[in-house]
């Protein structure tokens, strides 16, 4: 009983941020999650001995900070409070992987395991929703005040279950989805059965997010590099443009955020209408700001003024960044809010976008860091290793939800975040020990082998 209390309070962590507790007494919001953190930081902290090896990346992360906070790109508030939480969150899962032994399989198993349970939430959410029963899709009730109702879709609701929003389904899933998928294209039954595999992967699909779209763009990526691009990509191509073309046309969250993209990145409308607002009165000034706003879709925007904002200041500061938690002093000084009209100030300290907060915050050292974490640990799928498959299919889904998180969520530690990057650590790890023991036992066996060979061979002689 115990033992599964912890493991709820764990992964409460990674699965249930939609309530805040306290929202003005703190300069941060305090989630309910943050309860069981603080309590098991506390057991574990006692429990098991602290890793100073840590120490590596948060030494030059404070002193980088300290200079910037000197020089005024940065305030120490800010930079404390977010280097405090990305410690306590790197901190806090070391622990938790020492609690579990570091048995990734255990973790990974878990984890699959609350999946299913909020992809069976969302599936009551979508039916009562479609049935009328209030109580079955809308989760208010119950507490949740940073959650709201997504429409679109279709079927009228973009599910997100207990979670705030649709997109932290598919982040959060991630991993899942991309296990799912491979269990249903190559008839296996890794962590879950064909089922539990359909259910994880229509689910997904239901929650019609930006974040899933380009999760699928990830785990058909991530294949092709696996089971070898020349041999695949001539299926991979045509059915990545079949499934883009039938959303672009059939999905209006989907085609207004391409088309947003496309004019925002390619187009260059916010320069172009931004030289013609100079010119002219209030009302052809408002005109040009219509025109802009009809064309791009607003999350397209903020992402392209992080993207904007995240350019400006690396340019700036390009070796170790303006420090944890000046995105926000930056935003103010680069962004394009007056293009459409001081509407939009979304994200602007998270920068919506954690690749781009890194380049903003850490230049440099932080991109470096990143690039260096995601190849070494990296485990392709090796045919001649026996024992390489669950290695593989774990580093490769847990890379999944890095990259959607580089992608699309600027907070470094929002939904447990750091678990996933021990994870990903971890995985290499076990798979670099279990391979030794597994060649020198061959080798063992082989010496072994040889030996009983030549005892016979004496014998007949």
């Amino acid at each position: 009983m115990l033992k599964r209390l912890i493991d709820f309070g764990i992964f409460s962590i990674l699965f249930f941020s939609s309530i805040i507790i306290f929202k003005r007494q703190f300069a941060f919001e305090f989630y309910v999650n943050y309860i069981p953190l603080i309590i098991l930081l506390l057991i574990f902290s006692f429990k098991y001995r602290f890793p100073t090896q840590i120490f590596y990346i948060f030494v030059p992360l404070l002193i980088f900070g300290f200079i910037n906070i000197f020089f005024e790109n940065d305030t120490f508030s800010d930079f404390l409070k977010i280097y405090v939480n990305i410690f306590i969150g790197v901190l806090f899962f070391y622990y938790v992987f020492e609690y579990y032994d570091r048995d990734i399989e255990k973790f990974f198993s878990i984890y699959i395991n609350f999946c299913l349970i909020s992809c069976v939430i969302c599936l009551i959410q979508l039916i009562s929703f479609n049935i009328g029963f209030k109580y079955g899709f809308d989760y208010r009730y119950l507490g949740l005040n940073k959650w709201g109702l997504a429409d679109g879709g279709f079927f009228g609701l973009r599910v997100n279950g207990f979670f705030s929003e649709p997109s932290y389904v598919a982040s959060t899933i991630g991993p899942a989805f991309f296990i799912s998928i491979y269990n249903l294209f190559f008839r296996t039954s890794y962590f879950i059965n064909r089922n539990k595999s359909i259910l994880i992967a229509i689910t997904y699909l239901l929650t019609f997010s930006s974040v899933a779209y380009l999760g699928i763009l990830f785990v058909v990526i991530l294949l092709l590099i696996n089971y070898g691009i020349v041999r695949y990509l001539i299926f991979a191509v045509p059915a990545i443009f079949i499934i883009f073309y039938y959303l672009y046309n059939n999905v209006d969250e989907f085609k207004s955020r391409i088309d947003g993209v496309s004019a925002l990145y390619i187009e260059g409308i916010l320069e172009k209408e931004g030289t013609i607002q100079s010119q002219g009165g209030a009302m052809q000034q408002m005109t040009h700001k219509i025109n802009i706003l009809g064309k791009i879709h607003g999350s397209s925007f903020v992402q392209y003024n992080n993207f904007v904002v995240a350019k400006e200041n690396f340019i700036r500061n390009p070796l170790f960044g303006s420090g944890l938690g000046s995105h926000g002093i930056a935003f103010e000084k680069y962004n394009l809010n007056s293009y459409m009209g001081n509407e939009y100030k979304n994200n602007s300290s998270d920068a919506n976008s954690m690749l781009l907060r890194i380049v903003s915050e850490t230049g440099l050292f932080g991109i470096i860091f990143m690039f260096l974490f995601i190849k070494n640990y990296y485990i392709k799928k090796d045919a001649e290793n026996e024992i390489s498959d669950y290695h593989w299919l774990i580093s490769n889904a847990v890379l999944i939800i890095i990259l959607l998180q580089l992608a699309r969520q600027g907070n470094y530690t929002y939904g447990g975040f750091m678990a996933y990057m021990w994870l990903y650590y971890y995985t290499k790890e076990d798979y670099l020990k279990k391979t030794e023991e597994y060649h020198l036992k061959k080798e063992a066996a082989a010496i072994e082998n040889s030996s009983i060979k030549t005892m016979n061979q004496n014998n007949i002689l």
